[in-house]
Parts: structure tokens; sequence; C-alpha cells
């Protein structure tokens, strides 16, 4: 199960993290008055749109987190 925080300076920006990681930098993701708590997701193969689960796995083994941003364009149909 991965977390997805979002920043409250910026909404573009977040951080996942799993949800049974306890090392430091979850913690302190955790902790942070910077972030808040969007969501959970489930950890497995599904398609997402803007999360990409296997890249978070990679990154969080590496970091202890996955930080990502997400832009929304609205649009007037298709190009």
């Amino acid at each position: 199960m991965f977390e997805i925080y979002r920043s409250k300076q910026n909404p573009q920006h977040y951080v996942a993290i799993r949800a049974d990681d306890t090392r430091e930098n979850p913690k302190g993701i955790r902790e942070s008055r910077n972030l808040a708590l969007m969501t959970r997701i489930e950890d497995d193969d599904a398609k997402r749109i803007a999360f990409d689960g296997g890249e978070a796995m990679s990154r969080i083994a590496r970091d202890g987190f996955y930080a990502f941003a997400v832009t929304i364009q609205v649009r007037e149909g298709v190009e």
C-alpha cells in the first residue's frame, strides 16, 4: 500500500511512501507540516494517471520516498 501526500504550498507536488515503511525519510514525510495525506492506493500493477507504481517502488527502495509532480490542463476537445 502506498500513502500519497500532497504539498500544502504547491498543489502540483506529491510524495509517495510505503504505508508499512518505518525508516527515517517516510517518518519525516508523515510528520511534515508542509505535506498532507491525500490518499492511499494499492501496491499493484494497475495503471494510474500520473502515478507509476513500478517507478515508485524503485525510488522508495533507494530513497525511502518517491517525489513526483502532476500538472492538469483542461482542454476543449481532442487534439
